[in-house]
């Protein structure tokens, strides 16, 4: 089992080498020789099958599917005709009564070999939701004629409904530090709010006298005016491992920490709040920006009431 999981370890390693990513891979290289099994070489994307192509049309499918009104229904019934094989139920299911309108559609992930259509066929889940909110996950079974450039492909079978991934209990967040509540309130109105108006609107010229030498690119960049008009409503320093908030820290010159920051943005005529973990740096200037990352997560963990 050892020398078997190693040989999967390895064929990873190549493939992320070869792709650069583990998990729309649509080219080569094949599984080598190493005893790995047709469901393991799909679980990790090590197959010539152009899973990227695939899901596109999969998902092109599963959308005409779950959309159902009964004025198209015989220009539905021919869109769906031109993508799938003759035996096929060209109506995908729908007896023509009632009407359904799908807001958006993704890839769940799911992706099952078809053993009839070896290497060349998979299911392929595409999670749909409705404009009524309802989410299903749809298998459609795709086949593909050229491997190497993704042409040729067809639906070869009826879809079906998935169970949706089961959704967990998470604990509480392991080993939270605590929080400097003075420098917080100190670097609320004397850094972030004009770092992050400033970083907003990619005003290249001040965000100079925000950022550390050798700054992050994401926080040398901005978000070039997609959101606006920030407020920074909560400041949250995260003292060193093991510092109680009672200890009462002092920084020194090249100390760096993060900090949870939320903001509020102005979106057309709506305002939304964001959270972001920024990376500080203690110079002889005073405090800047080192780094910038988009969400916090939950210390308490466990589920959100319904």
């Amino acid at each position: 089992m050892a020398a078997r999981m190693a040989a999967l370890l390895t064929v990873c390693v190549v493939a992320l080498g070869t792709v650069g990513v583990l998990g729309y891979t649509a080219g080569k290289p094949s599984p080598v020789a190493s005893g790995i099994t047709a469901q393991e070489s799909a679980k990790y994307r090590l197959t010539p099958f152009p899973v990227e192509r695939a899901v596109a049309f999969a998902d092109r499918y599963a959308r005409l599917c779950a959309n159902q009104n009964p004025e198209q229904a015989e220009q539905r019934r021919q869109a769906l005709a031109r993508l799938a094989s003759s035996g096929v139920d060209t109506a995908c299911g729908w007896d023509g009564k009632g009407t359904q309108v799908v807001a958006s559609s993704v890839w769940s992930g799911y992706l099952e070999p078809i053993v009839e259509y070896p290497g060349h066929g998979y299911y392929v889940g595409i999670q749909v939701q409705l404009t009524t909110g309802a989410v299903r996950t749809l298998s459609v079974p795709v086949w593909v004629d050229d491997l190497p450039s993704g042409s040729g492909m067809r639906v070869v079978g009826d879809v079906g409904t998935v169970p949706q991934t089961r959704q967990g209990t998470p604990p509480e967040a392991r080993d939270v530090r605590q929080v400097d509540s003075l420098l917080s309130e100190d670097l609320q109105g004397e850094l972030f709010a004009d770092f992050f108006s400033s970083w907003g609107a990619s005003d290249s010229i001040t965000l100079t006298r925000y950022v550390a030498p050798g700054a992050s690119e994401t926080a040398r960049q901005g978000l070039r005016g997609v959101l606006q008009a920030p407020k920074v409503s909560d400041v949250r320093v995260l003292l060193p491992e093991g510092v109680s908030a009672s200890d009462g820290h002092e920084w020194n010159v090249d100390d760096t920490t993060w900090a949870w920051v939320s903001v509020q943005w102005k979106v057309a005529d709506a305002r939304v709040t964001e959270r972001y973990r920024v990376e500080v740096v203690l110079t002889g200037q005073g405090w800047f920006v080192r780094d910038i990352r988009a969400g916090v997560p939950d210390p308490q963990g466990g589920a959100a009431g319904s």
